[in-house]
């Protein structure tokens, strides 16, 4: 069985984390701007349980995942390596946290709690959620697609 998790598909399909009905404000905080990498991701296969967990200090081209959050309420997500970053490759299964090329944007806002809202140019929309983390902010996605629970950490650089 073949899986294909990449960062692209965390971005457009982050729907778990959302009340879209919470107050926004339209002026995001400068605070949380800036360019943000991937640092870890964990796959909870949801039919068998098995549990997956890639990171950064073992497979490095995971920072190759960026995303940059602009002052001015746009944001740019990224997969910035040469080559497509394989974390994972056994007889029946590959995993790609990364794919040469593959970009998108939008519009970014605060909500209540330090929740982060991401508009897509379809006016699709996805939420993460900013947390300061041994002093380095951190935004954590959570995506229930393909009948797994996938959660990725970026860190602000």
């Amino acid at each position: 069985m073949n899986k294909r998790i990449t960062f692209l598909s965390l971005i457009l399909t982050v729907f778990f984390a959302g009340n879209s009905c919470k107050k926004e404000n339209n002026n995001p905080k400068s605070a949380y701007a800036g360019k943000y990498v991937l640092v870890s991701e964990t796959n909870v296969n949801m039919d068998t349980g098995v549990s997956e967990t890639y990171t950064s200090t073992a497979s490095p081209c995971m920072s190759d995942n960026q995303t940059t959050l602009k002052d001015d309420g746009t944001w740019a997500a990224a997969y910035v390596g040469a080559e497509d970053c394989y974390v994972s490759r056994t007889p029946n299964s590959i995993t790609i946290i990364g794919s040469k090329g593959e970009s998108t944007a939008g519009n970014w806002a605060i909500s209540t709690g330090n929740r982060i809202k991401f508009t897509l140019s379809d006016q699709s929309t996805s939420y993460g959620q900013l947390n300061n983390v041994g002093g380095k902010v951190q935004l954590t996605f959570k995506d229930t697609s393909q009948n797994y629970i996938s959660t990725s950490v970026l860190v602000k650089q």
